[in-house]
């Protein structure tokens, strides 16, 4: 028996060392960000094609969407200025705006010039300057005169570049 034994051992023994060691696990997929730079730039923040403003003092304005402001005053006329931003991501060189007046219950006439423009229409202005703005940048300003003959609002629709906004200049005659 003894025989017999020590081949079953020897058996068993070379069974357990036979056999293979168990599989490694995969090291874990970094989730951290890489340090390689990205090629895309980040996204620069929206733009508004032009600003408008004035410095006359009791001059409410008002924003009801992208598409349409509007400015309350009682004195007239009032002078605004109008600064056109190139929104484009290249030099841009030349200029067009255009200014449709339109009565809604008043009635008011629209004044448009500004060194470096030529301007020219009644109710249907177009304005255009061969000057240059970098991206981001303005071209020369406008000034824009709204004088009323009777109280009451008055839309200039703005047509500049693939925009159309509408200003609402209103002139409260109540005392």
């Amino acid at each position: 028996m003894r025989f017999f034994a020590v081949p079953a051992l020897v058996l068993l023994l070379a069974a357990c060392s036979s056999q293979s060691e168990p599989a490694s696990t995969p090291e874990p997929t970094s989730t951290e960000p890489t340090s390689e730079p990205t090629t895309m730039p980040p996204t620069p923040p929206r733009q508004e094609p032009f600003d408008i403003e004035t410095d006359v003092n009791g001059v409410r304005d008002w924003q009801n969407s992208p598409q349409e402001m509007g400015f309350v005053y009682r004195s007239q006329p009032v002078d605004f200025t109008l600064k056109p931003r190139n929104t484009a991501s290249t030099t841009q060189t030349g200029a067009r705006i255009r200014f449709v007046v339109e009565d809604m219950d008043g009635e008011g006439d629209l004044t448009v010039g500004g060194d470096g423009w030529t301007c020219e229409g009644g109710r249907d202005i177009a304005c255009t300057t061969p000057g240059t703005a970098e991206p981001g940048g303005t071209w020369a300003p406008l000034t824009l005169t709204m004088r009323h003959t009777k109280g009451g609002q008055t839309r200039v629709v703005v047509h500049w570049g693939d925009v159309t906004p509408n200003v609402i200049f209103r002139w409260d005659s109540s005392t």
